[in-house]
């Protein structure tokens, strides 16, 4: 009886134990697989390097307090839009592949690389300093634009980096790559390989981004306000137009004018809603003339040319001028010298476009930035604006001379000319005596608000 109960009691005990070892083993598969389900999370599929969660485990997790200082991040930015603009998908993935050889390559321990967006990796690197870290990471550069199979035709950069040394404070690491990300987007475009960001570059993205929520705040208030600057025939003397001038009425600050505000528009993608809400404020005021002894006034808005390279530009431009009951041939779309096209080949499409459908062309500020005299030949121009830097020089023979001959080009071209900047007497008596169509200035007419608009007119005329 004792014996078969001590058999029973180690065969259920055997039983446990089998059972526990099961349960075990079965817990441990499950931990492995959840393991591997989280590491493969890490994983960017197409490079097959760390991803943006990848890289903020590490962040936090391996680089501590006592380390910190000693690593510098990286953000590298890839051109995705002028890539596929000349090369296909397949292309751009072997670009892909390429850039995450290259950072593997030189990746050393304790270093982390990860590809944490479309067209952004990030590299966290040790370094003693910063020149340190600028000999290292100028080599990596160097090798990332070198890629000999994808190289444009015009050696154009399609790799930038932005870098900034870590202090002891800098724990919060999406913060920490959004003010990276922003400064190396500032670089897209340029001949700037890489930059180093110190504390003001990194704080002064906040700024920016407080500035652009109250911009965006402020359009959907009818905050901006549109002054007109008056222009003159150059024979006549008569009031014939005007150009729309943006400025904010900003809250608690009082007016402020497009210095302060431009740039951060273009650095942050929204100048495009900018310039049509301008736009429509200027036809608004155009259909209010209509019928009225001021219809022949012409009104002149200025669009960056990174608006005008936009995809849907004229879509947009249509829905707002249909809602309008106006001349065409009375409002001018001028290309502003502010900022490069994203892509010239759709800028001068749209502004054909443009042209089509009724509106004159501006090209403002020849002389200066990025317009240059084969846009005469780029676009269809209907009047040239001469920028005031030519107007300075005219107080030499040959600066005289080469306003002159800028006229005298523009009329060979079948294009007015407008000079702008006029604002002494001995520049105004030197324009008269020339043979430009208009003149445009503090001499005959500051920026004035609407109020100011119907009063100064009748002075004038008076």
């Amino acid at each position: 009886m004792n014996s078969e109960s001590g058999i029973s009691m180690i065969t259920n005990s055997e039983i446990l134990l089998l059972f526990g070892i099961v349960i075990l083993g079965f817990f441990l598969y499950i931990s492995k697989i959840k393991k591997a389900n989280e590491t493969e999370k890490m994983l960017d599929a197409e490079t097959g390097m760390g991803n943006l969660q990848y890289f903020k485990y590490h962040f936090k997790y391996s680089l501590s307090d006592d380390f910190r200082y000693f690593y510098h991040v990286a953000y590298i930015i890839l051109d995705t839009r002028y890539l596929r603009t000349y090369y296909d998908d397949s292309s751009f993935e072997e670009v892909l592949k390429y850039a995450a050889s290259v950072l593997s390559e030189h990746t050393e321990d304790g270093d982390i690389p990860a590809r944490i967006s479309e067209n952004g990796f990030a590299f966290a690197f040790k370094s003693i300093d910063e020149e340190d870290a600028k000999n290292r990471f100028s080599g990596i550069m160097e090798k990332l634009n070198s890629f000999e199979g994808k190289r444009v035709k015009d050696n154009r950069l399609v790799f930038h980096s932005a870098i900034y040394h870590l202090g002891n404070s800098d724990k919060n690491c999406e913060l920490l790559l959004f003010n990276l990300r922003k400064n190396c987007i500032r670089l897209v475009d340029t001949e700037t390989q890489m930059v180093f960001c110190d504390v003001h570059a990194m704080n002064s993205i906040q700024e920016e981004n407080k500035l652009t929520e109250a911009i965006l705040k402020g359009l959907e208030k009818n905050e901006f306000k549109m002054y007109l600057q008056f222009i003159v025939d150059n024979k006549t003397k008569n009031i014939v137009s005007a150009e729309a001038l943006s400025r904010w009425d900003r809250p608690q600050k009082g007016l402020v004018g497009p210095g302060e505000y431009i740039e951060n528009m273009e650095n942050t993608g929204i100048i495009g809603k900018h310039d049509l809400y301008m736009f429509e404020c200027a036809l608004r005021q155009l259909e209010k003339w209509k019928d009225t002894e001021l219809e022949d006034l012409s009104i002149s808005c200025n669009f960056t040319r990174i608006t005008l390279s936009e995809e849907g530009f004229i879509d947009k431009l249509k829905r707002i001028s249909d809602k309008y009951d106006f001349d065409k041939s009375k409002l001018s779309i001028e290309i502003t010298e502010d900022a490069i096209e994203k892509d010239i080949d759709v800028a001068m499409e749209n502004v054909k476009r443009c042209k089509e459908l009724g509106f004159r062309i501006y090209l403002d500020d020849l002389g200066s930035g990025y317009t240059s005299l084969t846009n005469l030949c780029d676009y269809p121009i209907d009047v040239v604006k001469i920028d005031r830097s030519i107007l300075l020089k005219t107080d030499t023979d040959k600066g005289k001379d080469l306003f002159k001959g800028i006229v005298a080009l523009a009329h060979s071209l079948g294009i007015k000319a407008t000079c702008e900047g006029v604002e002494t007497e001995e520049q105004n008596l030197f324009v008269s005596g020339t043979d430009c169509d208009f003149i445009q200035g503090w001499y005959y007419s500051k920026p004035l608000p609407e109020e100011k608009w119907e009063g100064f007119l009748k002075e004038y005329k008076a």
